[in-house]
Parts: structure tokens; C-alpha cells; sequence
């Protein structure tokens, strides 16, 4: 783990389904997405069945205020053990996967890294080489260390983002993707596009990926920033200032809690679209919640004006310094703001939207990703839906940087079902190895010859412990033997 030491992401070990198992079953989207959609949910399950897939380990937040949470957590962590035991998941050797997914018939480009603990912080004004992009919503922690404590992998939907306009880290690797061993290669699930995962176990690939990491310009201290997952670092990290006062300092530089998995991607990369959140308010009388919202924002010098009007949100003109579009199934119009307080329409907004909620608590505040889910909430009678303008890549890290965190929710990488897929696992407890167990079990017939002594070894009594992919250790070997051949 100590290469790539400082520069805040290293070289993971993961553990990936078998060969037997239905990867369009396994992978299932992040578990912030759709939180307002119990049918999405209910389509997941009905398809997912029975069958070995990421659903059984997870927590939909669509499920965090039911009374089944406790018994979702507790069991997801049982079904996590099983899937170790019985070979459901593999270890590779460590190494980096290179993730192509396509959407919409364009490719975005990512690699599995593990991001360092110690390198992250999420307190605001702290200037960490990895730090959030966001302020944290604190009630969502707990649920997520509830599921972190005590489990034996992580699977995160985490992605990071870098600020590579050269396009000098990713690029180069993907370049030469046919040297690799595939991984996986299928259709997700609800129509989340093709993914495939090529295996980089080559230590000059290696090398080259983590010099050009450590050549990436800093933003005031800055090499990354989380683009999605806030809420998912900062529960890892929440358990790892826990679980490490109880370590040696040893046992920390080697503890798997000091790490955590994600995809990370450069913000340049053509496949990835920063898209707004949108916000909406429901259980009120929307005309009241509007006029609330100019009578606050003029309060604080800002300046607005309120406009009714028929026409669509993206049929609407302002000249205005700022507008802030809104809608619901008997309204629509925009907020012109002439004197802004702030140059994001998010940090303006939300602390009025969340004065709103304290003063009427009966009504409920939610974000969506996405302009066809908000467009089918705000049908609904009581619904009020804001419509947020969309951050800029070129200006994204020296604004991030300016604003040392933005407000919660400013931003998505792409719609909800372009989000990260859950595929990728990581041991986060210290489990053995099969070997390890291997003296333990009945002593194997001496007289077999090797070939059927390796066959009566992989077929014995299931072991507890975890199978190590070794197959894609001697793929790497022969990728060497090719890239060195290549290159004379």
C-alpha cells in the first residue's frame, strides 16, 4: 500500500463475481438513485430475483426511513460473508481495472483505484489532496456507517474526479486496452448501458499511471475531488478515525479500513456530463413557497423578482443577472435575481429552500437527478419543482477550490441512470486466505497425480476464507511479454 504514498490513491486489490455468475443480475445502480421511484425498486428485485447480485448486499435508500432498515443492513451483511465463502466473489491480484461504460452510444472512461484515508478530509476549509465537492447531509451518515461496521467488503459507488485537460493518466492506458485480460463485459441492468472492465496488472502500467498522477496540477492543495459518493467517503473515513485509535501505528499502514475503492475520472473525459440537481419541495401550497422564497432572498439584498408564466421552464427568457425556473401541474415561472449574493444560484437557493422546511415541516425537501424524473414529480398536485443550472467543467476545480466546499447537491456526473453501477468489491475485513485454512481440512489423497489433486483441492468441502483469481496474474504476464515486444 505504500506506493503511491502522498499522492492519495494506490494500486487496490479487488474482488470481482465468478465466472458463473449473471452479471446483468449482479450489478445494480447506486443506492442514492431513485429515492423517489418504489417502481424502479420493485423492477430491480422482480429481475434480480433469488440470484447472486449486488442487491442483496445494499441498502436502497428508498428503504432508509422504513421499518425494515435494521433487517436489510443485518441481512446484506450475512449474504456479504456467503458470497466470500462459497467463491460468489473472487480476489484478483492487485492491480488497477480500467472501466469503459457506454452510454447513449458514448464511452466514459474510468480506473479502480483505492483512495487513500489519511489523504482525505471533509471538513470545510481543510485543504487535503483529496477533499469533497460537497457539504455533507450528516442524517445520511449513519445508516452507511451502520452498513460499513462490521462488514467484510465494501462495494462503493464512488467517483473520483481529476483535473487532466492533457488527458496524461487514463487515456494512454485505454489506448492499449486490447493488451489487457477482460474482466466483465455486458448490458447493466434498466437500461444502464455496456460496461467493461480490463484488467491492468502490469507493474510498468502501473508505474506509468502513478507518475502521471503525481504530475497532476494541485488547486490549492487539491489533486482530487469526489464527483459523487460524498456521503459514502465520508462514512468510510468516519469509521476509519474510529477503528484506527485502536491500532498500532503498524497496523494502521496496513489496515484495510485506511482505504476505500472508487472509479476515478478525468473531468475532460468526452463520456462524462456534468448534469445540475434539481430540488423539489412537496406537501404545499406552491404559489406561498415561491413568494416565501422572493421575500427571503430580497431580505438578503438579492434583489428578485417574481415572474409567472405558461411557457416551459426552457421556453422562458431572462435577462437578468441569475434566474431561478420553477414549476408544478398549475404553475409555472422563473425568480429573476438582479443582485445575486453569491455567483452559484445553489448556495442563494438552498438555505432558503431549507429555512422553508424548518418553518413548515410537514412539507419535504428532495433532489433529483435528472430532467424527466423532476418533470414527472412536479405532474403530481402538491409538488414544486426548481430547476438548477448546470456547472462548467473548465471552471469546476478553480471554483471547487475558490468555494473550499460547494453547497450540498450543486452538481451530478451525468443523469440517475448514468450514475455507477455497484460491481467492484473490496475486503475491508481481514479474512484468510483459502491456503490459510488449508491445514484445517481433511489431508488429501497423496497417490492422486497433480493434475487430478488440483481438481480434488478445488472441488473439496467449502472452505471459509476467500479464492484468489490467480489466472489473472499469468494474463499480466503474458500483457508484459507483449507491450515489450510491441515497443522493440
Amino acid at each position: 500500500m505504500e506506493f503511491g504514498k502522498g499522492i492519495g490513491v494506490a494500486v487496490p486489490e479487488i474482488l470481482i463475481p465468478d465466472e458463473k455468475t449473471n452479471m446483468r443480475k449482479w450489478a445494480v445502480i447506486a443506492c442514492d438513485q431513485f429515492t423517489q421511484n418504489q417502481q424502479y425498486w420493485n423492477d430491480v428485485e422482480r429481475f434480480v430475483g433469488s440470484s447472486p447480485s449486488a442487491l442483496h448486499v445494499m441498502l436502497p435508500e428508498i428503504y432508509l426511513d422504513t421499518p425494515e432498515k435494521a433487517e436489510r443492513i443485518a441481512s446484506a451483511k450475512e449474504i456479504m460473508r456467503s458470497y466470500i465463502e462459497d467463491g460468489v466473489l473472487n480476489l484478483l491480484p492487485p492491480g488497477f481495472i480500467l472501466v469503459e461504460r457506454y452510454i447513449d452510444g458514448v464511452v466514459r472512461k474510468g480506473l479502480m483505484v483505492n483512495v487513500d484515508l489519511e489523504e482525505y478530509e471533509n471538513e470545510p476549509y481543510k485543504t487535503p489532496v483529496v477533499r469533497p465537492s460537497e457539504e455533507v447531509i450528516t442524517e445520511r451518515i449513519p445508516p452507511r456507517i451502520e452498513i460499513r461496521n462490521g462488514a467484510d467488503i465494501e462495494m462503493p459507488h464512488i467517483m473520483l474526479l481529476m483535473d487532466d485537460k492533457n488527458k496524461t493518466v487514463i487515456e494512454p492506458v485505454w489506448q492499449k486496452k486490447e493488451f489487457f485480460p477482460k474482466v466483465y463485459d455486458f448490458e447493466l441492468m434498466m437500461n444502464g448501458g455496456r460496461i467493461t472492465g480490463y484488467f491492468i496488472n502490469n507493474k510498468e502500467t502501473e508505474h506509468e499511471i502513478m507518475q502521471a498522477l503525481a504530475a497532476l496540477p494541485l488547486k490549492d492543495g487539491m489533486r482530487f475531488c469526489v464527483g459523487d459518493g460524498n456521503h459514502s467517503l465520508a462514512t468510510a473515513k468516519a469509521v476509519w478515525e474510529q477503528a484506527k485509535e485502536r491500532l498500532t501505528p503498524e497496523q494502521r499502514a496496513e489496515s484495510p479500513l485506511r482505504y476505500v475503492l472508487c472509479e476515478l475520472l478525468n473531468i475532460y473525459d468526452d463520456g462524462l456530463t456534468i448534469k445540475p440537481i434539481h430540488r423539489t419541495i412537496s406537501g404545499l401550497n406552491t404559489s406561498k413557497c415561491v413568494q416565501y422564497i422572493v421575500d427571503r432572498l430580497n431580505a438578503s439584498g438579492a434583489d428578485a423578482r417574481l415572474v409567472f408564466s405558461r411557457r416551459k421552464p426552457n421556453l422562458q427568457q431572462s435577462d437578468a443577472a441569475q434566474t431561478i425556473f420553477f414549476s408544478s401541474k398549475d404553475s409555472a415561472g422563473r425568480i429573476e435575481i438582479y443582485s445575486p449574493t453569491s455567483s452559484m444560484i445553489v448556495e442563494e437557493l438552498q438555505p432558503v429552500l431549507e429555512n422553508f422546511i424548518r418553518e413548515f415541516p410537514s412539507c419535504k425537501l428532495e433532489y433529483v437527478h435528472g430532467d424527466e424524473e423532476l418533470e414527472e414529480l412536479t405532474r403530481q398536485y402538491d409538488t414544486l419543482g426548481f430547476i438548477m443550472p448546470a456547472m462548467e467543467k473548465e471552471t469546476f476545480f478553480d471554483t471547487l477550490a475558490g468555494f473550499g466546499v460547494l453547497p450540498k447537491k450543486s452538481f451530478s456526473l451525468g443523469e440517475a441512470k448514468d450514475k455507477r453501477y455497484y460491481l467492484e468489491c473490496r475486503l475491508i475485513a481481514n479474512l484468510p486466505k483459502e491456503e490459510e485454512q488449508e491445514e484445517q481440512e481433511p489431508q488429501q489423497n497423496t497417490e492422486l497425480e497433480e493434475d487430478e489433486f488440483e481438481s480434488a483441492e478445488f472441488t473439496a468441502t467449502k472452505r471459509r476464507g476467500y479464492r484468489i483469481r490467480q489466472e489473472f496474474a499469468d494474463d499480466a504476464l503474458e500483457v508484459e511479454e507483449l507491450t515489450d515486444s510491441e515497443e522493440e
